[in-house]
């Protein structure tokens, strides 16, 4: 509704400068007529009317339905018509700025062939003069038209765009939804035997976890702090089935208030680190760290690993994936993800994306 009123305001600025253009033009010249700015209205008029006539109706229910013929068959009938209108109009303004005209018969005058030839010159300037304004407002008309459907293709091409985008990403957060939900029962059902009390203590914070999972992180962004408490309490949920040679840490910024991401975008990185660069009876370490520099983002993941285990780490599991897919459509070419393997063992996943954008 903005639009069309702001279209219509437009029009009608167009058209007011238009009609005034020929009395300034008059009064520059210090020669006003009536008759001449007339006569100049009333070719403005004949463009108005083969503008809106094909604007409105005629461009789209004819010739964009590829009814040829048809369409310029109306333009030449519409043509004739106003044009048989100008002595009419003429006649109409006239009296109303002069006054009737004397009733009586028309004086009887003799041309001779110089006359003649003049007249028929006349009206066939008149003629020209009358089709060059049609002929612009038809051309106006298809021109102006033309934009309108290009604008809408454009905009209905990026509104699929974003529907598909939308869908995508969508689709991938399920897809990691049961993956979390899959590695994490395998982890309680570990204790089931070692633990009762620790394991019911693990399926209560499951139902918190997975709660956030189904209903927290349905819109598009969710608040830095809480994806913060879903590391933390995942960390603790894998440290339960841990020995006292596995260190983990997390390290985040004092205040990460006003601050919004995508959800479960972080997740995966220490989720592959529990997965990963546990090494069996010996000392490991996972060291989670997140930072805020000029509005980028970096979530950095290092931990330990076994020889074997540090040969393909780059596209290890779902998860890993499945977070550089969301990447690629959410930021496109606008972020990080780098995974580097050491020769000392140790496995390193870095994160960075700009937050500003996302927030905006």
């Amino acid at each position: 509704m903005k639009s069309r009123w702001t279209e219509a305001i437009i029009h009608l600025l167009v058209w007011l400068a238009l009609f005034s253009f020929p009395v300034l033009i008059n009064i520059e010249n210090n020669f006003f007529t009536f008759r001449q700015v007339s006569h100049n209205w009333i070719m403005l008029m004949w463009l108005c009317i083969s503008f809106y006539v094909n604007y409105l109706w005629a461009v789209d229910k004819l010739l964009y339905r590829k009814r040829y013929m048809l369409f310029i068959l109306f333009n030449v009938g519409l043509f004739i018509l106003v044009y048989f209108l100008n002595d009419f109009i003429n006649q109409l303004l006239y009296s109303f700025a002069y006054g009737p005209q004397p009733q009586g018969p028309p004086p009887v005058h003799h041309h001779n062939e110089g006359e003649r030839m003049f007249k028929r010159v006349w009206i066939g300037m008149s003629v020209y003069q009358n089709l060059i304004f049609f002929a612009l407002g038809i051309g106006a008309s298809l021109g102006l038209r033309y934009a309108h459907r290009l604008s809408e293709s454009e905009m209905e091409r990026k509104k699929l765009e974003t529907e598909k985008l939308t869908s995508e990403i969508s689709m991938l957060k399920y897809q990691m939804q049961p993956h979390f939900f899959f590695n994490t029962l395998n982890n309680i059902y570990s204790l089931i035997s070692k633990s009762p009390d620790e394991a019911q203590k693990a399926v209560h914070k499951l139902s918190k976890m997975m709660r956030y999972i189904l209903y927290e992180n349905v819109s598009s962004m969710i608040e830095l702090s809480k994806e913060i408490d879903f590391l933390n309490n995942y960390s603790s949920l894998m440290n339960l089935r841990m020995n006292d040679k596995v260190k983990v840490t997390i390290s985040v910024p004092d205040n990460t208030d006003n601050i919004k991401i995508p959800p479960l975008l972080l997740i995966p990185l220490l989720e592959n680190a529990f997965k990963h660069g546990i090494v069996p009876g010996g000392e490991s370490f996972i060291d989670c760290r997140l930072t805020i520099d000029n509005d980028i983002l970096t979530f950095k993941v290092t931990n330990s690993t076994t020889d074997e285990e540090v040969e393909d780490r780059s596209h290890s599991g779902i998860g890993l994936s499945n977070l550089r897919k969301r990447m690629d459509l959410i930021y496109g070419k606008n972020y990080i993800f780098t995974t580097t393997k050491e020769k000392n063992g140790i496995f390193v996943a870095r994160l960075s994306f700009p937050l500003e954008e996302q927030q905006n």
